[in-house]
């Protein structure tokens, strides 16, 4: 007996400055679902906040062509989970959601926490492994705790560069020696990313990525390292994808290199002695967990010699043709379309067991309540 098929949610777009990488994904995602198994239902979010669903979601956000969209909103009514078109009021219900909204409120654990009030399953990481990883700098220090290599490095807020610009720079100055590299704490997508090798180029790299990020962190360059990326797929015993290596066409895996560029080279495996190969995907997995992932990210490394350093984790990896978490995996044995079948089944289990916690307690009465 065929089961009904599960309505999935592809929701895209979002108001961060990764808003085209988001339509990208979601497009790949949506030629490849697995028809027969789920309906997808597209709901594109316009770079105002404003959420539209309907079969003309992408031609929506492309062309600005309102014809085959509604507005709706989130319903957070948990007897009637799904959509609600704001103009006719009617419900358009949804059994899971797969978000593919990279950046700030998206992957930041924002519209995870929503989802999670309206009490819709979703694919990936919940509201705390998902802020966690978004911060860069709060990824650090978790897994500096836990004794998983990281680059040495400090941040810098916008608070302290408009109030103690100067105390800001001497003491970064003293504490990490040029060249360095200088991220905005809350992107992705390499968007912002500077490599500074003076002070000049220090001061201005703090000012490209405050514009992105209310903190920056920047970090010690690693001699001519090796970029490393790994999957991670599962909920309570994740794996750990064949290891690829990035060969950037620029000086580093930026924005251009990683979506414009066309010449950068990926090696898929990387080619890394088996024990180091083995210590990145032992750490991979172990990162996952130490923040407490369900359902993917993809993890990013730095190799140099026989060392390996966590640079960055990314709860909702890019999902386009040539991205690398859907690369590695196929080369690890599950084709694209597969991968998305999993991701969804993933969000369904976990969605059952948190609803089988216990929710409500019984006071005793002779505590007067």
């Amino acid at each position: 007996m065929k089961l009904p098929k599960k309505s999935v949610a592809i929701l895209f777009g979002g108001v961060s400055a990764e808003h085209d990488v988001s339509i990208v994904s979601a497009a790949s995602i949506a030629k490849s679902i697995d028809t027969e198994r789920f309906t997808p239902v597209y709901v594109a979010i316009d770079k105002l906040g404003r959420w539209h669903l309907g079969p003309g979601a992408f031609t929506f956000l492309k062309e600005k062509s309102e014809q085959g969209v509604g507005r709706v909103i989130l319903s957070t009514d948990p007897e009637k989970k799904g959509f609600i078109n704001l103009e006719s009021g009617d419900l358009i219900p949804v059994d899971v959601i797969f978000p593919v909204l990279h950046g700030p409120r998206g992957e930041d654990g924002t519209i995870q926490g929503f989802l999670e009030i309206a009490g819709i399953p979703y694919v990936g990481c919940g509201t705390m492994a998902s802020a966690i990883a978004m911060d860069k700098d709060m990824t650090k220090r978790i897994l500096a705790q836990r004794g998983i290599p990281v680059v040495k490095g400090t941040c810098v807020t916008r608070w302290m560069w408009d109030n103690s610009r100067q105390d800001a720079i001497s003491e970064l100055m003293q504490s990490i020696e040029l060249p360095m590299f200088i991220k905005p704490a809350t992107m992705g997508s390499s968007i912002g990313i500077t490599r500074a090798a003076s002070l000049d180029e220090v001061i201005r790299g703090i000012e490209e990525g405050l514009r992105f990020s209310q903190k920056v962190v920047i970090e010690k360059s690693i001699e001519n390292p090796l970029e490393i990326e790994v999957a991670v797929l599962g909920n309570h015993e994740p794996r750990a994808s064949l290891p690829g290596q990035i060969i950037s066409c620029n000086e580093f895996y930026d924005f251009e290199a990683k979506y414009m560029g066309g010449s950068t080279e990926l090696i898929i495996p990387a080619k890394l002695s088996r024990s180091l190969r083995e210590e990145i995907q032992f750490r991979a997995v172990e990162a996952f967990d130490v923040i407490g992932g369900a359902g993917m990210a993809r993890i990013d490394f730095l190799a140099s010699r026989d060392t390996c350093y966590l640079n960055e984790i990314n709860t909702i990896p890019g999902f386009t043709s040539i991205s690398m978490y859907p690369k590695l995996w196929e080369a690890s044995g599950i084709p694209y379309s597969s991968l998305i079948t999993i991701l969804i089944e993933l969000a369904l289990k976990r969605h059952v067991e948190q609803e089988a916690l216990t929710k409500t307690i019984e006071l005793d009465k002779g505590l007067g309540v």
